[in-house]
């Protein structure tokens, strides 16, 4: 980081050439001098950043003037900045979540193009490459952000069910097909509406579960679906993609949401979640079912933890049989392919949000700067004391992985996968579409090509990547990853 550091310093003059907008009288800066800047972000508290931006407000200069605009609701936050920045107003850095960037990315402005991917990665884990470094019109590779973390999905678990009824593990299995058998050990049926006294498992719906489709997308990954066709201009998630080891077409977006929604329907071996376990209008959804000890293991991020638990907290005054916040534990997602094999796509969905330098800004170089501050080592090390959330920076890694609930989720960071969108939030109601679809015994072939279908009228005519120079987009992706990983 000090090389970019180094770097930032030295292109400063540059940004001052790009020229300046009728917004207001004032030329973009060519320093810090009575620089102001706003920066807005969900969910983190103001007092997590003040002490770095106080830090960077005394090493350059005491006219920095820096503004922190915090939201609590991320439609209001994601309309709030579309719309201002539309006006030619926003503010100068935003957090933007990883599965906006191919989509809002033009609204930005990228880091100095001194800064190479190389540089990028000696700090970065590679999934966060994928996802912030886009080429432009012309090919070349932009980097958009310096992230603070990347989340992960894991698996938390009631550590007394799986004591009491699979002591001689006590805690989940590594793979999927050792995860059904463990849910048919650990439910337990009733003749109440909700059918179980214990549910195994919250999953195989979209409509009452948190990360239903989130959840659906990594058994894609892990499944190793192709999502798109070489050129990134067709989806190919209903497709058959080579064939399989028992000699059999492969068809891993079909298998995904099978095993998925699996847990949902009731004529099969897995059932153990239905509508009435979980309340589909409720912020808490499954949380509230994990907390009252009816169902033994749900999937959530790392910040999952701290709501679990005050969760627990608030039931506890009123409910006695609770459970105990010392059964909470954490275990990595279940893989389709065992780990200790090394053979497969070990993978896990990647979700975060990561500063970035609006296109609008009067003061790009002070603003790139103040995200290179903040992201240094020093900086993301205290930001995850203080939100728990895993490091995106490799030197951290080892550090972080020692924590007995957080530890899990650092360690995922190097299988963390995500895919560019045409539109995330459309490809999530897609995806929902398809799930209820098969819990309306829709047959799951015709759910996975209605979504297919439905992906492809998104994508953009020429594809996702329409710069192609000699070669398919995965094809130079490929090369780009065997450069990658022979720097490293």
């Amino acid at each position: 980081m000090k090389k970019i550091i180094a770097i930032l310093a030295i292109t400063t003059l540059a940004f001052g050439l790009i020229g300046c907008r009728e917004k207001t009288v004032q030329k973009r800066s060519t320093g810090f001098e009575n620089t102001e800047l706003t920066v807005y972000n969900v969910f983190d508290n103001e007092d997590i950043f003040t002490p770095m931006l106080q830090a960077f407000k005394s090493e350059n200069g005491a006219n920095i003037k820096i503004n922190y605009r915090k939201f609590n609701d991320l439609t209001e936050y994601r309309n709030t900045i579309l719309n201002e920045l539309a006006e030619g107003e926003g503010p100068d850095i935003f957090f933007m979540h990883n599965s906006w960037f191919y989509q809002d990315h033009k609204k930005l402005t990228p880091a100095p193009e001194t800064i190479t991917r190389n540089d990028f990665l000696e700090s970065y884990v590679e999934v966060t490459a994928n996802d912030l470094i886009i080429p432009d019109s012309e090919g070349i590779d932009r980097i958009y952000s310096f992230p603070l973390y990347v989340d992960t999905l894991g698996l938390y678990y009631n550590r007394r069910y799986y004591n009491d009824k699979i002591p001689e593990r006590g805690r989940p299995p590594a793979t999927w097909a050792e995860i059904q058998e463990d849910v048919f050990k650990l439910k337990k049926e009733d003749k109440s509406f909700e059918r179980f006294k214990t549910a195994g498992i919250a999953m195989g719906r979209a409509d009452n579960l948190l990360r239903g489709t989130d959840l659906l997308l990594t058994l894609m990954l892990q499944h190793g679906l192709k999502f798109y066709d070489d050129n990134f201009e067709r989806s190919d998630i209903a497709g058959t993609q080579g064939i399989n080891s028992f000699g059999k077409p492969n068809t891993p977006g079909l298998d995904a949401l099978e095993l998925y929604t699996s847990f949902a329907l009731p004529n099969h071996r897995n059932y153990t979640w239905n509508t009435f376990l979980s309340d589909a209008d409720s912020s808490e959804k499954e949380i509230d079912t994990f907390a009252r000890g009816k169902v033994a293991m749900i999937f959530g991020y790392s910040y999952l933890y701290e709501e679990v638990v005050r969760h627990i907290n608030v039931l506890a005054k009123k409910n006695p049989s609770t459970i105990e916040v010392a059964d909470v534990a954490v275990a990595p997602i279940p893989q389709v392919f065992d780990p200790e094999e090394g053979i497969g796509n070990m993978a896990t969905l990647a979700s975060y949000f990561s500063p970035v330098v609006s296109r609008t800004t009067e003061y790009p170089a002070t603003a790139w700067s103040l995200i290179s501050f903040v992201t240094n080592q020093e900086n993301s090390r205290y930001y995850h004391e203080k939100t728990h959330r895993p490091t995106a920076r490799r030197d951290l890694i080892e550090e972080q992985s020692q924590d007995p609930i957080y530890g899990v989720f650092v360690k995922q960071v190097g299988i963390a996968r995500t895919l560019p969108m045409a539109n995330a939030e459309k490809y999530a109601e897609i995806l929902k579409t398809a799930i209820d679809q098969v819990i309306a015994t829709i047959p799951t072939k015709v759910a996975i090509q209605n979504a297919e279908e439905s992906i492809n009228e998104l994508i953009p005519k020429g594809g996702l990547f329409p710069e192609k120079v000699g070669e398919t987009v995965r094809e130079r992706l490929e090369r780009e990853g065997s450069a990658k990983a022979e720097t490293q």
